[in-house]
């Protein structure tokens, strides 16, 4: 009888785990990341009796975690993605307004810029014209520094979000470890049994993990989660969390990495960091502010360099040189933090060269702590040996030269980008409306006589003449030309030439017969570079000019209605100078513009795919691990069913063993 009734109780206390287990579902049906749990019955060991085993009920092998590694797995790689794209959208679309919008972005007060020269080059005497220009010149400086200034803004604000993400993920990764321990202990306090609730714990930080890094997770024997990031950095070892950090890169304090303390030290793993939100913010940083500052950068140093060229070649209203237009640039080489030496690094740009400006960023490295340097080229790799002897270097490299003061040392680093900061930098220098260059430096005439009257009597003409340096401008002396049938002494017809440092080969060439339709221009191929010693001059004559016809070339005085060098200016909008004659100014933004815009989008739609996916795989673990309130709400009908005929299995065992005992009493 006793055997009866221990089997109704062990079947009693079955059930009411079951039942405990059930009601435990449903309490945490709508708790984040509970995984339901199943009891596991199996019949207890059976008893020999009478020649014959006998069952002795049921017993709770295991309460058991529906779980799935390989879809958790999914999980938590999709949301990694996510959480990177997500940051990434937000920031890149942020880029996308601001450079797009017509308020905050460049390309109105571009247009008004050349707008206003245009203006100037229809009326060069008018005050008001030029009161005009030297307002939107400014207004355009102005929205320059807006939009480097922002630039600089966002890759502080990145920054800033890094360590408040650094500093989430110490405090998770310490969860982490702290539940590491609690787990192994309580497994081994139950003989092994894992402790279900604590484990959902766990798995819920590791999904929080994950939204701030690409996370990969091994679990030991014991029980503890191993999390590792990047190629194998460890993030947490059994109780043991990694702290990490945003310590400063000594060699661009501006972008700091993101490290990680070992026995050894601290150890940078800034590249080894993808996924989540840190992978996101670290990717921004580098493709979209510091990439988008060096293409603003390019289209300001662009400006700069052919305004300041061209205004240099014209004359303002009182007939004195334009000089510059902006203030030249001048780059400062960053100095790593560890180098032990003195030296100092400066660029300039080659205002004939900067059609080779690129938006790399540059490193110099001294390799003797003498004069041998190496210049890396750090978009592509490419490397130039650089003296640091010379003052004027020997080689011009992508549009710029440098120059090296003395005292680096061996080993001794500069960080060199030409355009990152020239759009926070630019300046205008005019603040005179008179000082506007608008008129060519150069007059191009027939020769007249005393009284004004031309004294040629051909057809011949010549070309108003313009320059493309101020070399040997203004002239010393007019330049005149006379027509000869024996110019090069040669018996070849052409014009002599005297005045102004014409140098070996006074003289052009130019046949009536042949050129007199289309003209000729000089100089020609046979001797480029003839004029390049008075300002590269260009010019060219047509017609058919008789023999002692004579023309000149002559400094530009009373020039107040002159136009050439403010048109020449407005042709700079439309002209393909930068990368490599390919982009205008205009482009150049354009560019920039409709690049941010795509990744924008781009990068939207993967969010929305990415999203979806993750929404599918957590979709796929519920199914496994979810609870159901209809099947539970059955279980606990067969569960209790199943109880309460146990509780009738021990009291028909009581009424069994009463009845024997007034058996035998009687």
């Amino acid at each position: 009888m006793a055997s009866i009734q221990n089997l109704g109780t062990n079947a009693l206390l079955a059930y009411q785990r079951a039942m405990v287990t059930t009601g435990h579902n449903i309490a945490n049906s709508s708790t984040e990341g509970y995984n339901r749990q199943r009891v596991s019955f199996a019949t207890r060991e059976p008893q020999l009796e009478g020649g014959n085993w006998m069952g002795s009920g049921v017993q709770v092998a295991q309460i058991e975690r529906m779980y799935d590694d390989f879809l958790a797995g999914q999980v938590i790689s999709s949301q990694s993605s996510a959480s990177r794209l997500e940051a990434l959208s937000g920031q890149v679309t942020r880029i996308d307004t601001l450079l797009a919008r017509p308020e905050s972005g460049l390309d109105d007060p571009l247009q008004e810029f050349f707008g206003s020269l245009q203006t100037l080059s229809n009326d060069p005497s008018s005050i008001a014209a030029r009161h005009t220009l030297l307002s939107d010149t400014e207004t355009l400086v102005d929205r320059f520094h807006f939009l480097g200034g922002e630039y600089s803004a966002m890759r502080q604000d990145v920054n800033q979000e890094l360590e408040n993400n650094v500093t989430v993920l110490n405090g998770l990764a310490d969860s982490v470890a702290n539940l590491n321990k609690v787990i192994v202990s309580a497994r081994g306090s139950s003989g092994g049994q894992s402790p279900n609730d604590l484990l959902d714990q766990r798995e819920n930080l590791v999904k929080e993990i994950s939204k701030m890094i690409s996370v990969n997770s091994i679990e030991q024997e014991d029980g503890a989660l191993n999390l590792f990031v990047g190629q194998g950095q460890a993030l947490v070892i059994g109780a043991t969390a990694t702290e990490f950090s945003v310590t400063t890169n000594p060699s661009n304090t501006l972008s700091p990495d993101i490290s990680m303390e070992t026995a050894g030290g601290s150890v940078v793993i800034t590249n080894e960091v993808t996924g989540g939100m840190l992978g996101g913010l670290l990717e921004f940083r580098q493709d979209y502010v510091d990439a988008g500052q060096n293409e603003l950068g390019l289209t300001a140093v662009g400006l700069v360099t052919q305004l300041n060229q061209q205004h240099a070649l014209g004359l303002d209203l009182t007939g004195v040189a334009g000089g510059n237009f902006f203030q030249d640039f001048s780059v400062l080489g960053k100095g790593d933090l560890t180098n032990s030496g003195t030296g100092v690094v400066t660029l300039g740009f080659v205002e004939s060269a900067v059609g080779n400006v690129t938006t790399s960023d540059y490193r110099l490295v001294s390799d003797d702590g003498a004069d041998a340097y190496t210049l890396t080229r750090l978009s592509d790799g490419t490397t130039w040996a650089v003296d640091g002897s010379l003052t004027a270097p020997q080689l011009t490299i992508d549009g710029f030269n440098l120059t090296v003061s003395a005292g680096a040392n061996a080993g001794d680093s500069f960080l060199i980008q030409p355009t990152r900061d020239a759009a926070e930098s630019i300046q205008f220098v005019i603040s005179d409306p008179v000082r506007l260059a608008a008129a060519g430096s150069l007059r191009s005439a027939e020769m007249v006589d005393a009284n004004g009257n031309p004294i040629n009597t051909g057809d011949g003409t010549i070309t108003q003449a313009s320059t493309n340096s101020v070399t040997g401008i203004p002239l010393s002396s007019d330049i005149t030309f006379t027509f000869s049938n024996d110019a090069d002494g040669s018996g070849n017809s052409g014009f002599t030439i005297a005045g102004g440092p014409a140098g070996p080969n006074d003289f052009v060439l130019y046949d009536p017969t042949t050129n007199d339709i289309y003209g000729k221009t000089y100089p020609d191929s046979s001797n480029p570079t003839q004029f390049a010693n008075f300002g590269g001059l260009s010019f060219s004559f047509a017609g058919t000019p008789v023999v002692g016809d004579q023309f000149q070339i002559v400094n530009n005085s009373n020039a107040t209605g002159d136009n050439r060098n403010a048109l020449s200016m407005v042709a700079l909008q439309e002209s393909r100078f930068l990368t490599g004659g390919t982009t205008s100014l205009q482009e150049s933004y354009s560019q920039l513009v409709s690049s941010v815009g795509a990744a924008a989008k781009g990068i939207d739609v993967n969010l929305q795919s990415q999203t979806g996916l993750l929404e599918a795989n957590e979709a796929a673990l519920s199914s496994v691990g979810g609870v159901n309130l209809d099947e539970e709400a059955a279980n606990l009908i067969k569960f209790q069913q199943a109880y309460q005929a146990s509780a009738q299995v021990i009291a028909i065992s009581n009424q069994l063993f009463d009845t024997l005992l007034n058996a035998v009493r009687g």
